[in-house]
């Protein structure tokens, strides 16, 4: 997403120049670059040094757009240590955690000065309704939203007659919390009900190795080592369905990609997110149990007629988040 901004307000006839502490050549690459990109992963050992450096740097820009933690301590300290005038814009994207629990001196230490930092932020911005009730509480703020986008070959997907399918499509950078256990197991409660049933899943996790391992002599089980738009879209292509079992995303544009292509949802829904785009028995089924979350499955899956209904809404959602939708949303932040 701060690459498709940068790429959109570069196009806007801005010079947009992308800073990182963490940057990964092969993500970059599946992506059309237009803006600078000054890496400083390898340039400093010490983070803090890094941070200072970038602080010096952007001091004479119009704005400066935050993505996640630490970022937002060296835009602030251009301000502090460099005077800078330049706009602060944070585009927050996750829950915090690190403020649900008391974990120790650092994270303490780190809440307060955030606290004390997000004052001089000048437009904070969340990407769902959620996330902005709970920024605004957490730091007694009026958090503004920005959606997040779906990408170009998303919104020009060709959709194809996929009803026969019985195959399952989980994707996304999961980590722990995301509760990717239930995937496997809404997997092997539904093999041998449905026949031929197929489990595709991608994603970038430390237990990749153990379930491939596991799953190395079931040909029905397909674990994907690396994945780019063009894969998503095939697999989508080919799937009537895709699970989606985190509990701790704001978002979820997973979900938006899939139903942009015609495939609709399950998930859960969870008390601190009652917001969600999954709308019952309209576009896919948002869960509040593991049984109901492996019933819906199977429900999709063994009715045509409801995969059709289903699969219509999922695209009428799925355009709500398109490029003239988010550039609606960017006039009234950076007056374009």
């Amino acid at each position: 997403m701060m690459m498709f901004l940068s790429n959109f307000l570069q196009e806007k006839n801005n010079n947009v120049t992308l800073y990182t502490l963490s940057y990964k050549k092969n993500i970059f690459s599946e992506n059309k670059i237009i803006f600078k990109i000054k890496d400083y992963s390898k340039k400093n050992i010490l983070k803090v040094i890094s941070l200072v450096c970038i602080a010096f740097q952007i001091r004479n820009k119009d704005f400066i757009i935050i993505w996640n933690s630490p970022m937002h301590f060296a835009w602030v300290l251009s301000k502090i240590l460099f005077f800078s005038k330049a706009k602060l814009i944070w585009w927050n994207h996750h829950y915090p955690w690190y403020y649900c629990n008391n974990t120790g001196f650092y994270i303490l230490l780190k809440r307060y000065i955030e606290k004390c930092l997000v004052k001089k932020i000048d437009i904070v911005l969340s990407n769902s309704e959620f996330l902005k009730r709970e920024l605004d509480n957490i730091w007694n703020i009026n958090s503004q939203i920005l959606h997040p986008v779906l990408d170009e070959g998303f919104i020009n997907y060709k959709h194809i007659n996929k009803t026969k399918n019985n195959i399952i499509f989980s994707y996304s950078r999961w980590e722990k919390g995301k509760n990717i256990e239930m995937i496997f197991k809404t997997y092997e409660n539904l093999k041998n009900k449905i026949l031929d049933l197929v489990l595709i899943i991608w994603w970038d996790w430390e237990e990749l190795q153990y379930f491939t391992n596991k799953y190395k002599n079931n040909r029905n089980v397909k674990i994907l080592w690396s994945l780019d738009t063009n894969q998503i879209l095939y697999n989508l292509n080919i799937s009537n369905l895709v699970l989606f079992p985190s509990k701790i995303d704001s978002f979820w544009l997973v979900k938006i990609e899939s139903m942009s292509t015609w495939t609709p949802v399950v998930c859960f829904k969870y008390p601190k997110n009652k917001e969600t785009v999954v709308q019952n028995w309209v576009n896919g089924f948002c869960t509040e149990s593991e049984k109901d979350f492996i019933q819906k499955t199977y429900e999709i899956l063994t009715d045509i007629s409801l995969k059709k209904k289903l699969s219509k809404w999922s695209l009428e959602t799925a355009r709500g988040f398109t490029i003239k939708h988010f550039e609606k949303q960017l006039l009234n932040i950076f007056k374009l």
